[in-house]
């Protein structure tokens, strides 16, 4: 039995990455502890012995003690990375840029990337898309409604601002955001800033946030009572984020942006709706508002999808076989 030491980051995202990845090893019959980066130390793998190291990004590498003595113990492990970030840090550890040099220069790891434009970045890693955990996802309804247009996540960069000022503008209190309260009270001073919305306007974008979701199980519950769920991509260049997966694992109807390989892991228009511009969003957004039957059963076709084909268990699948000695 293959034995694994999950470590998990500081970051709420990463967490609910790793710990999907743990519930995959689980399944594929590893025995798997997991443990806090900040709380773990040389004497736990002394203790634990794994045989396989798995982490987010650059995991343990935050840690001086931890780092440099996996390093002189490397060879009794199989270090197993997996980045949901982008590896040079433009967006995730734009403080620690020598992550990424000290990174390349380890050898012998196993790097796995959910976008394959990041093979470039990293020589030797392993393209390998995102999954989800449904059980975490896990809810028993469908169709029962509280929201009418959702979207969930960091309502920064120009990008997502001007895609969701347009959905404020035609849809006003229809739209609803869930993000950390200072990432949208730092989108507020922005908006204002680049003039995107009118006094007016800037009032309904202020109450459309409704509040932060911490867990699975609260992500899960929005997203299945929201007609719509909107996904911008903010990070990659070819492959699909964790939203897509997990809105669709909670049994929900997404609508993303059109990226180049969505079209090899789910049906466009079968399973999810994919916009091209913030124009088509807005005609996509209004027609489904109408044909609330026909968004329902592309919400049920794409939560089988991700049953059939996107579990972390069949990834997990992938790197145990890639890793095998």
């Amino acid at each position: 039995m293959e034995k694994v030491l999950a470590i998990l980051p500081v970051s709420i995202a990463g967490t609910l990455i790793v710990k999907g990845f743990s519930a995959g090893f689980k399944a594929n019959g590893c025995y798997v502890m997991e443990k806090d980066v900040r709380k773990l130390c040389p004497q736990d793998l002394e203790r634990y012995k794994p045989g396989i190291i798995f982490c987010y990004d650059y995991g343990y590498m935050h840690n001086k003690e931890l780092f440099d003595y996996i390093l002189a113990h490397k060879n009794n492990y199989r270090l197993v990375h997996y980045f949901a970030d982008e590896p040079d840090g433009r967006y995730a550890y734009t403080d620690f840029p020598e992550l990424y040099k000290n990174f390349k220069e380890i050898g012998g790891v196993y790097s796995f990337v959910w976008d394959k434009e990041f093979c470039r970045q990293l020589e030797g890693s392993m393209y390998l898309p995102l999954g989800v955990n449904p059980k975490a996802y896990r809810t028993d309804a469908f169709g029962q409604y509280r929201y009418s247009i959702t979207f969930a996540g960091r309502p920064l960069t120009e990008k997502r601002q001007k895609l969701l000022c347009l959905l404020i503008r035609e849809f006003g209190r229809k739209v609803n955001i869930f993000s950390y309260e200072p990432h949208f009270l730092r989108s507020v001073e922005e908006i204002k800033s680049q003039k995107l919305l009118d006094d007016y306007e800037l009032e309904i974008y202020k109450n459309s946030y409704k509040g932060f979701l911490q867990n699975e199980k609260e992500l899960a519950d929005v997203y299945n009572a929201s007609k719509i769920n909107i996904n911008i991509t903010l990070q990659g260049e070819t492959s699909l984020n964790y939203r897509v997966f997990e809105v669709l694992a909670s049994k929900a109807f997404l609508i993303t942006d059109d990226v180049a390989d969505l079209k090899d892991n789910f049906r466009v228009g079968k399973e999810l709706e994919v916009y091209g511009d913030g124009y088509d969003l807005i005609d996509k957004v209004k027609f489904y508002l109408r044909n609330p039957y026909i968004l329902q059963n592309i919400a049920e076709n794409g939560y089988a999808a991700i049953l059939q084909r996107h579990s972390y268990a069949a990834r997990a699948n992938i790197i145990l076989q890639s890793i095998k000695k």
